[in-house]
This record gives C-alpha cells, structure tokens and sequence, in this order.
C-alpha cells in the first residue's frame, strides 16, 4: 500500500495519526507519520486493516473502527492488571 494511500484512508476515516496507531497496535502518531512519508512500510496486518476499512461502506467502517478502539482498550486494560 502506497505512503498516499495509506494516508488517504485514514483522513476518509476521519482519525488522527496517534488515534490510527492505538487502532492499528503501532507505537504511536511517529509511526503512523513514518507509513504516511515511506520512512517505513506498513505491517501485512495494518495494510490488511486498511483495506477493509477502506472499501467498507462509511457506516461499516465506522463500526470496525470502534470495534477495534473497543478490543485495544480491553487488551491495554488486561495488561495493566
């Protein structure tokens, strides 16, 4: 998946970088930036991620994203404990 494209889908999404990388597992808004500026490429996973959303229709994925903010905030909370 190209830097542009990437970066094409999140703004679509309407997210953040720091929101896409809690979503996506990454580090942090640095890494998302370092996908967007092909400093780095995307895991097969984010791509894979990405492209769903992307060719879910806005409600679907609206509901995938929240999905996938609620399941990270139960890992980190599981974690912490």
């Amino acid at each position: 998946m190209s830097p542009s494209k990437f970066k094409a889908i999140r703004d679509k999404l309407g997210l953040k970088q720091e929101e896409l990388a809690q979503i996506l597992g990454l580090s942090g808004k640095t890494a998302v930036s370092n996908i967007e500026t092909k400093v780095r490429n995307p895991s097969k996973l984010a791509t894979a991620i990405m492209s769903i959303l992307d060719e879910a229709s806005p409600r679907k994925a609206k509901e995938l994203v929240d999905l996938l903010r609620t399941h990270v905030a139960k890992i980190e909370k599981d974690s912490d404990a």
